[in-house]
């Protein structure tokens, strides 16, 4: 199947949920730059697309190994830092002041470059906007912080459902909330493992948002979208929702 074919499998969609983290909202790689700087290991150039394809493939191992969280979280942390520079020494140090910093604020704290536009384009070509995020309680306080709140008609946040992807419930628990069939719905997401395999598990119709070229083209499920930049993921719905006139099952 063709790159257009893939976007193809989209028809019918009338609503498009998205991932926060990595997806809609970008690590504060400028922060961990200077982190890393200071514990003497100063990341060199090209270091943000290593260390993001490093840490999302080993989460992508452990998910698919059945290693509960939040191991998957802190090992995502130490391939990324390694593959960013970061001493084998250094790491340890340099996970807990992250750690640190995102309990008093967020480690995940400024829009993906594109995608408030690319948000507000979707709504008005007539689809509807929510998120389901794996977080910490505070998805809906960060993006009220970053002035995205409006852009969603609702986010469903894992700590607050007691769910948490791959999960298909909590896919499911927001295709309730539209009240519409999964088959309907869309989402979003940078994780094969989390996002894409765990939507599609659900009935959703998945879409790799790949903003740092993490996964390579064979390492992308057949027939799944890909996109590299958020006008690519507009560009693959522009045609507008189906108005099929059809309501939960």
């Amino acid at each position: 199947m063709g790159v257009n074919g893939r976007w193809e499998s989209l028809r019918g969609v009338r609503a498009v949920l998205f991932d926060l983290g990595g997806t809609v909202i970008s690590i504060d790689h400028p922060r961990i730059a200077r982190y890393l700087a200071e514990a003497g290991c100063p990341p060199a150039a090209g270091w943000v697309g290593r260390a993001e394809r490093a840490g999302r493939l080993e989460v992508d191992r452990l998910v698919r190994a059945g290693t509960p969280p939040p191991d998957p979280w802190r090992a995502f942390w130490e391939q990324y830092l390694l593959a960013a520079g970061a001493a084998p020494a250094a790491v340890d140090g340099l996970f807990v002041r992250l750690v640190e910093f995102h309990r008093r604020q967020h480690l995940w704290n400024r829009p993906e470059a594109g995608m408030v536009e690319a948000l507000g384009t979707l709504a008005r070509l007539g689809y509807r906007v929510a998120a389901v995020s794996n977080s910490d309680g505070r998805a809906e306080w960060l993006l009220a912080s970053l002035g995205l709140a409006g852009e969603f008609e609702f986010v469903v946040d894992s700590t607050q459902v007691g769910l948490e992807k791959p999960d298909p419930r909590i896919f499911r628990l927001a295709c309730g909330r539209l009240g519409l069939a999964p088959e309907h719905c869309a989402y979003v997401g940078d994780l094969i493992s989390v996002d894409v395999e765990g939507a599609a598990g659900a009935g959703l119709r998945p879409v790799l948002m790949d903003l740092y070229g993490s996964y390579r083209p064979e390492e992308v499920p057949a027939g799944v979208p890909r996109a590299v930049e958020a006008s690519e993921l507009v560009a693959g719905l522009q045609g507008g929702p189906a108005e099929t006139g059809e309501g939960t099952r």
